[in-house]
């Protein structure tokens, strides 16, 4: 009954179009990502087919907002421009209809409700996905799966991790790695994805360095569990060419909801681009077994956070290729 009720809702949310900014008609493209009435125009952006009710598109961010390859450890990840985190406790009448939608182009993750015939943003939070971009198809392939808005992945459980540890081989051993809770996600052909948090790798919040599962800050993963995250909700995470939907961009419009990134999506990197752009210098482990930022000066552990790491199964044991380890409880 709850699936059916969310899938009617979505369907009547995405049925408006949106045309490009320069006013020229749609191209139909490519709908991976979108629900089966949808398709993504040049420009990257949800075009309904068979309705004419417009919403013009938010402006993609300027020139100055961009991905950057960064090395971590001497592996290639990126990082862009963080955003401000925000969280409407107040705005929330039904927890039971609090569903997310992911964005793999923009990094964000949102927490929307239903309200009547609106949809209302509840909570934002900038997230990092996978080394690479692209479906996910196989263990071990270094990529975030992503859904079509109309068969969503949804929450399965959610679990303490403060005390998982994980040994990225980078030479500081094991360390805790999760922050406070794990939201294991159904993800239909892959298991041990997962939404979490990132002690120890805060600095790859927001960009991409995992092995597939979705990090947040660790005081957002927090927020996000709390109050508001239950077992089977619905989560949808858009492919790297889908932009807005109709409901997020009336949403963010009606909300006064500003952003720092909204990438143009044929301007994004490739895989190909990351693996061979010019790498900025990120943390690196010097002989002396020192921990260092940009600036190579030295800091503590505490303020040290870098990419990376393996996701435990169901029964708390490492996948994602490579050898397994269970993390230790303390």
């Amino acid at each position: 009954m709850r699936k059916s009720m969310f899938m009617g809702l979505l369907a009547a949310l995405t049925a408006v179009s949106i045309v490009s900014c320069d006013g020229k008609k749609d191209k139909e493209n490519n709908n991976e990502g979108q629900g089966a009435s949808m398709s993504v125009n040049a420009n990257g952006l949800a075009v309904a087919k068979d309705d004419k009710t417009a919403i013009e598109g938010l402006p993609y961010s300027g020139n100055a907002i961009k991905e950057e390859v960064v090395l971590d450890y001497g592996n290639r990840t990126i990082r862009t421009t963080p955003d401000t985190s925000l969280s409407f406790k107040d705005k929330v009448k039904d927890k039971k209809k609090l569903f997310i939608v992911m964005s793999k182009k923009d990094y964000y993750l949102y927490v929307y409700e239903p309200q009547g015939k609106d949809t209302t943003l509840i909570a934002r939070y900038d997230c990092a996905f996978s080394l690479k971009k692209g479906q996910k198809e196989k263990e071990g392939d270094m990529r975030t799966p992503h859904c079509t808005i109309d068969n969503p992945f949804h929450v399965q459980q959610i679990v303490s991790a403060s005390n998982w540890e994980h040994d990225f081989g980078d030479g500081r051993g094991k360390i805790k790695s999760y922050g406070d809770y794990f939201l294991r996600l159904k993800t239909p052909g892959h298991s041990g994805i997962g939404i979490h948090g990132s002690t120890n790798n805060r600095e790859s919040v927001p960009g991409r360095a995992s092995e597939g599962c979705i990090r947040l800050k660790d005081e957002d993963i927090k927020d996000l569990s709390e109050n508001y995250a239950t077992e089977g909700m619905k989560v949808v995470i858009k492919a790297e060419n889908v932009d807005d939907y109709p409901f997020e961009i009336h949403a963010m419009k009606r909300q006064k909801i500003e952003r720092k990134r909204h990438f143009d999506a044929t301007k994004t990197l490739t895989n190909e681009q990351i693996a061979t752009a010019t790498a900025k210098t990120g943390r690196v482990k010097t002989s002396d077994k020192t921990e260092v930022k940009e600036d190579k000066k030295p800091v503590s552990k505490e303020e040290l956070r870098i990419g990376g790491g393996k996701i435990p199964n169901e029964k708390g044991v490492h996948i994602g290729g490579g050898k397994l380890t269970a993390p230790e409880k303390k």
